[in-house]
């Protein structure tokens, strides 16, 4: 059954969009049925799982809006995507030989398209930087194969996982905060504080609140999110070689 669900979701929906909903709620979820075993009953496991499908849905639905957000931000602060400033001639991520065998390929076959010299591209920049966003559009409209461009297909995948886990950090703070607050809350009523006479399963749950609140705080960052868009950015270009 539970892969039949899975089948109805792409990679991208799975892996960009349902998994980062799921690393919201893990934690709180998981101390919750920890400090109340009784929900992983027979009787309330249908309820429990109904529900928690209904939740992830709809915090998917959240990470796919608010991720949009996010790129629009990082859109509006670098000006343009990676992809275009990569091939300008004025940016060196690229080397001048790899470069140059892009804007041959890109000429020869983006009708209506002109890329410029280096010259060219410092005397009418803003005119260029369209002919630059046309191109990469084109790219995008001719790679969107995903069994033949995996490899593009799953840096897409790994930049809009980033993406809206980004998108989503609030609420994943927020989550584990709750898990964590539940744990004290669960430890001071039940054990007194007392460290000595804590199970090992408590000790669990409330380390992977821990873990998982640090996650959000210091690894979900936008650096990350800018460093998925350039490796994107650099696969989409490079399926100028070869064709």
């Amino acid at each position: 059954m539970s892969d039949k669900i899975l089948d109805m979701f792409s990679q991208y929906e799975l892996k960009a969009r349902i998994f980062p909903a799921l690393l919201i709620v893990a934690p709180f979820g998981l101390t919750i049925l920890m400090w109340y075993p009784s929900l992983i009953s027979l009787e309330s496991s249908f309820i429990t799982i109904l529900v928690l499908v209904i939740i992830l849905f709809f915090l998917a639905k959240i990470a796919r809006e608010n991720g949009k957000k996010v790129q629009q931000k990082l859109l509006d602060e670098c000006g343009e995507f990676p992809s275009t400033t990569f091939l300008k001639h004025t940016d060196n991520t690229l080397n001048e030989n790899t470069k140059k065998r892009y804007h041959q390929y890109l000429s020869k076959n983006v009708e209506g398209i002109q890329l410029p010299t280096k010259e060219q591209e410092l005397e009418s920049p803003n005119f260029y930087n369209d002919q630059y966003n046309s191109a990469v559009h084109w790219l995008l409209e001719k790679t969107r194969d995903n069994k033949k461009y995996s490899l593009l297909y799953q840096d897409n995948i790994n930049y809009g996982f980033s993406r809206n886990m980004l998108g989503i950090k609030p609420l994943g703070i927020f989550f584990s905060f709750i898990s964590i607050a539940i744990n004290i809350f669960g430890i001071y009523q039940k054990y007194e504080v007392s460290l000595i006479n804590l199970p090992l399963k408590v000790i669990i749950s409330f380390l992977i609140s821990i873990i998982f609140i640090s996650m959000w705080t210091f690894f979900v960052k936008k650096d990350w999110v800018r460093s998925t868009s350039k490796a994107y950015a650099r696969t989409l270009l490079s399926t100028c070689e070869g064709r």
